[in-house]
């Protein structure tokens, strides 16, 4: 029982009132043919309810045009967005390739530099001959 109302209520009233009086406008035509009701009766509650049904199916229609002109304004909103966020992305991958590409490069280079270091054919701290003279300068005193 539940489940048939919560039906009824997700259908929405502008649904039911558009087939009910579409029904209802079938059944006043129907109940033409019983000779006690009479025929300008039968014919007044028919086109009173079609046109109930008529304006809500009308209203309906409306509805769904408005939710489609609304969908297709989001789907365009996201398709943009999505764009932007696949060139920031392309712009952010292309930046760490060439950020990975440095620090690969500057590990090679310490890495050459340590073995370089090993080998003694280098020293941590190269002389020039500025810094000769200033170290040849030096005298330590004893300390008394």
């Amino acid at each position: 029982m539940i489940d048939l109302i919560s039906s009824f209520i997700s259908t929405g009233i502008e649904t039911l009132l558009a087939y009910g009086g579409l029904v209802g406008a079938l059944l006043a035509f129907i109940a033409r043919f019983e000779p006690r009701t009479p025929n300008w009766l039968s014919t007044l509650v028919t086109t009173a309810l079609l046109c109930v049904s008529v304006w809500f199916f009308s209203a309906l229609h409306h509805d769904r045009e408005a939710e489609v002109a609304q969908l297709k304004a989001d789907n365009s909103a996201l398709t943009r967005v999505a764009a932007a966020h696949k060139v920031i992305s392309e712009q952010a991958s292309k930046s760490l390739l060439d950020r990975v590409q440095q620090l690969s490069s500057i590990e090679e280079k310490v890495r050459d530099y340590e073995l370089e270091l090993e080998r003694g054919k280098i020293s941590a701290c190269p002389s020039d001959p500025a810094y000769l003279s200033r170290m040849r300068a030096l005298q330590f005193r004893k300390a008394r």
